[in-house]
């Protein structure tokens, strides 16, 4: 063994062994995230275009979308259908589809339909106006709501400070734990708690209002009662939110530096606007590429030949870069045949791209943790990148395949946690990876 080969093997050992000495309770495993996840977008979303299967997004959302209105074989996942660990933005609509619900860390000004019940959960303030049908559902904001809460089957209502308008369907239970100053009316019955004063009309048909504050004016129906009491102690529901960064930006983006170290036992050929992938797995399925971007020329045509493989792993490098700027864009006159017969089974690493756009359809998972990705047509898999623009959907694939193992590294399958490095340990593996990539960068030359 040479002694570059060596100094990767000790790295990817010592990588390993931090990766389990450090896992903590409620880590996602590679295999966890691109089953459970359509889109795992590190820093902003935006798009006008429909997402399947569950989003989470580590900076703010913008556009109007529908979430999870196909989620397919999507995994069962303790994350609602759209996760934002920054704020919604967007003064557009949103829909959330199959009682998938939504967590938005900060503050939401957007239009929210969930159509199914599910939960909403704003960690911040509510400027926009949210919908539920269908069923019960629970809604939370943690600050002031200065926008419309409807609940058309009833549930639940949390409010940290002054809200507007209330309105409900079905037996609530609604908690304010400041002012309210537009009309609450609990058309089904239920509770109101008021932690202030009552500036508005609150109307109830059965049930009861218990408040701190000035009365003000209320319509008491059906046997409703109102009380006055010295004090009320309302606390919201806590946000089960984990660290952005350790659940998935560092696993993933370790994933492609591990996936990028794997040795090729598979080729691409092209001819006369025939670009072929032709795989030849091992014994357990596995075919792995190693391309530059330079091989798809226009006015081709994409094949994969699976040959029995179950995962195929398709190293990406960008061969045109200026700089540290590594742009591809996908020629549009590039056609990729059956793209979803082989979806679940292919994925894309794009290991040094900064920016990617794809102008017709892709088949298979996309993983870029560096990129900004704009999409005009569908994606159909799972999208990991940087930040996304989308003028097109992503459709809801996950990856069937496992990740197979680099030379002396774990081998990282759907059960294999890939948790993030303790900080002393960072500038060591940080150094290791930045010599590991140099070598990788000779041996494609």
């Amino acid at each position: 063994m040479r002694r570059s080969q060596i100094r990767i093997a000790a790295l990817l050992a010592a990588l390993a062994s931090l990766s389990v000495t450090s896992a903590r309770a409620g880590s996602l495993s590679a295999g966890d995230i691109f089953g459970q996840f359509n889109a795992v977008v590190f820093g902003n979303f935006s798009s006008t275009s429909d997402v399947e299967g569950r989003t989470v997004a580590g900076g703010n959302v913008t556009g109007g979308a529908t979430f999870y209105l196909n989620p397919a074989a999507a995994a069962a996942s303790s994350y609602s259908a759209l996760t934002v660990y920054g704020g919604v933005t967007s003064g557009g609509n949103l829909n959330i589809d199959n009682a998938g619900s939504v967590t938005i860390a900060g503050s939401n000004n957007a239009s929210f339909n969930l159509n199914g019940g599910g939960s909403a959960y704003i960690g911040g303030t509510n400027s926009g106006n949210l919908t539920t049908s269908n069923a019960p559902a629970s809604v939370t904001v943690v600050g002031a709501n200065s926008g419309n809460l409807q609940l058309n089957s009833g549930g639940s209502v949390y409010v940290g400070g002054t809200t507007g308008g209330i309105g409900t369907g079905g037996s609530t239970a609604v908690s304010i734990a400041g002012n309210s100053s537009n009309n609450v009316n609990l058309n089904g019955g239920g509770t109101v708690a008021l932690a202030g004063s009552n500036y508005g009309t609150i109307s109830l048909s059965g049930g009861s209002v218990t408040y701190t504050g000035s009365k003000g004016n209320m319509n008491l129906n059906g046997g409703a009662t109102a009380t006055q009491v010295s004090s009320l102690n309302l606390t919201p529901p806590a946000s089960t939110l984990g660290s952005f960064a350790s659940v998935f930006q560092n696993p993933l983006t370790t994933l492609s530096t591990q996936l990028d170290g794997m040795t090729a036992n598979s080729t691409m050929s092209a001819s006369n606007g025939a670009i072929a992938f032709n795989a030849a797995p091992n014994s357990g399925g596995v075919a792995v590429f190693d391309v530059n971007t330079s091989g798809f020329a226009p006015n081709s045509t994409v094949t994969i030949n699976l040959d029995g493989a179950t995962t195929v792993i398709v190293n990406v490098s960008v061969d045109s870069c200026v700089q540290s700027n590594c742009s591809f864009a996908m020629p549009n006159s590039v056609n990729f045949n059956n793209p979803t017969g082989y979806a679940a089974t292919v994925l894309w690493n794009f290991v040094n791209a900064t920016n990617l756009t794809f102008s017709n359809e892709f088949g298979g998972s996309v993983l870029a943790p560096l990129a900004a990705v704009t999409n005009n047509a569908p994606i159909d898999g799972t999208l990991v990148a940087a930040s996304y623009s989308g003028n097109g959907e992503l459709h809801s694939h996950p990856f069937t395949g496992t990740f197979p193992s680099t030379t002396a590294s774990p081998v990282l399958t759907s059960t294999t946690s890939v948790a993030a490095p303790e900080p002393a340990s960072l500038a060591i593996i940080g150094s290791g990876l930045a010599g590991f990539a140099a070598l990788r960068r000779r041996r494609r030359t």
